[in-house]
């Protein structure tokens, strides 16, 4: 079977066919770096890392971009009280992000992280053609606003009728955000206020046959239009994001892109996250259940960061998840497990060649992320072969070729997962030696909650301890 995908724009699960089958392009709405990034922006970002991750293991290739916005609404207000100028505030958050990147293992999968300011002089071409066209006006506000009325297939993402949104328009939308209630022509080109100080752009626009200069900024909808056209070219394959920009922001995108490109369809398949409830709910700030990834670091050390991957992926993209700390904790359990499995795997199978052992299990993974990447049942597939494997490890009947296979598919996974399954060779610092002796001391004069306590310290820095007949066994997450 092909790749299955749920395309938000058909509103069906569909077979993915790229533009071009030799170079499938991948574009996914970034960050507004002005601040930390929350744990469901998080959980959208690693979707989009294990969806290009398949789609590589698949044996395709990808240009995968993501976008930073370092130039908006919020950016400039909170740059402003930090007295710092937009560049240098927006590259201290955007350095933040990346390094979450790196600590989650995403970062290797990105091509591309465009900032929005590296574009604006794109972003103006691309004003001027929807001038040209007639799709977008200089107000009297000083501002360029998108013609909403000149497209007729505006609202189709969110399977909005085009006649119900203008019958309720609620004229020029200037903010970068706004209510789903709200729609209306939005800007393309904020003209320059007080507020904005010395954050501004002087492009010169053609219009009604005159030149003029036009001192403003971008509007947040234009950056990702011209970013993702600018790198990827004016067709893609796969657009992905939250649902709640789906719309207006999607929409708008389409609505300017398609425009200016003179293409239909500029994307062939939109992707949307659900969001990620936390404790059954939104998150919310002043409910004190607002989490970033600091957060959860600052709570069980960077190690956790792959138990959070797993939580991620252990419920499908499409489908709400409900995080919590019990949850986060039975994650890091489950992956202890597994990464235990796979060294038990590891030395049983030597330098044996894989036999058919696990030839159903990857049939079945490989079946789950091709429909609509059912990451649940993939990772069952990869559960049920450790508890087989283990089974025939006890009773003797497992072979060091079955072994080899079943580790093949753990590694599999974790490829297409990122769950840092494979150990990481790496030498204990001095300190660590002392905790891991400090434990077995503890464990010699059966002191079990201290043993247990430096048991949870190791992990915290991402060494996990094993106890067998013959002591302490150490693995790295």
């Amino acid at each position: 079977m092909p790749l299955q995908l749920y395309n938000s724009l058909s509103r069906r699960v569909e077979p993915f066919q790229p533009v071009d089958p030799q170079r499938i392009a991948v574009y996914a709405c970034g960050p507004t770096v002005y601040s930390h990034v929350h744990i469901g922006n998080w959980s959208l970002v690693t979707v989009a890392d294990v969806l290009v991750r398949w789609l590589r293991e698949s044996g395709h290739t990808v240009v995968y971009v993501q976008n930073i916005t370092d130039v908006e609404d919020k950016i400039i207000r909170d740059s402003r009280a930090a007295g710092e100028d937009l560049e240098t505030f927006t590259t201290r958050w955007a350095s933040t992000y990346l390094e979450g990147m790196d600590q989650l293992g995403n970062t290797a999968q990105v091509d591309h992280f465009p900032r929005a300011t590296g574009h604006i002089d794109g972003m103006a071409a691309m004003i001027q053609t929807l001038l040209d066209k007639g799709h977008a006006y200089l107000a009297e506000d000083g501002s360029i606003y998108y013609r909403v009325a000149s497209f007729e297939h505006y609202g189709e993402l969110a399977n909005i009728k085009r006649e119900d949104l203008l019958a309720g328009a609620s004229g020029r939308i200037k903010a970068d955000e706004y209510d789903k209630e709200e729609v209306g022509d939005f800007a393309l080109w904020k003209g320059h206020v007080e507020e904005d100080g010395d954050v501004f752009w002087e492009p010169s626009f053609t219009i009604d046959g005159t030149a003029r200069v036009v001192k403003g900024r971008p509007g947040w909808h234009i950056e990702c239009s011209v970013m993702a056209s600018e790198i990827l070219g004016s067709r893609i394959d796969i657009h992905l994001g939250g649902e709640d920009l789906l719309f207006p922001h999607h929409q708008n995108e389409i609505a300017q892109s398609e425009a200016a490109l003179d293409v239909r369809p500029w994307v062939t398949t939109w992707m949307h996250h659900k969001h990620l409830l936390v404790d059954s709910s939104k998150m919310s700030k002043s409910k004190g259940t607002f989490y970033t990834l600091k957060d959860l670091f600052d709570r069980y050390g960077e190690g956790i960061g792959a138990a959070f991957r797993y939580l991620i992926v252990s419920g499908h993209y499409r489908k709400s998840l409900d995080f919590n700390f019990t949850g986060l904790e039975a994650a890091d359990r489950t992956l202890r497990n597994l990464r235990e499995a796979r060294v038990r795997l590891a030395v049983h199978a030597g330098d044996a060649a894989p036999s058919g052992f696990a030839a159903e299990a990857d049939v079945r993974f490989v079946a789950a992320m091709d429909d609509d990447l059912n990451s649940p049942e993939a990772l069952a597939a990869v559960h049920e072969l450790r508890g087989e494997a283990d089974r025939a490890l006890k009773d003797g009947s497992l072979g060091a070729g079955d072994a080899a296979a079943a580790l093949a598919l753990f590694d599999k996974a974790d490829r297409v997962f990122g769950l840092f399954l494979a150990p990481e060779e790496r030498a204990l610092t001095s300190e660590q030696q002392a905790l891991v002796d400090a434990r077995a001391a503890a464990r010699a004069n059966q002191a079990w909650a201290e043993s247990d306590r430096l048991r949870d310290e190791l992990a915290a820095e991402g060494i996990l301890v094993k106890d067998g007949k013959d002591g302490q066994t150490i693995t790295f997450a």
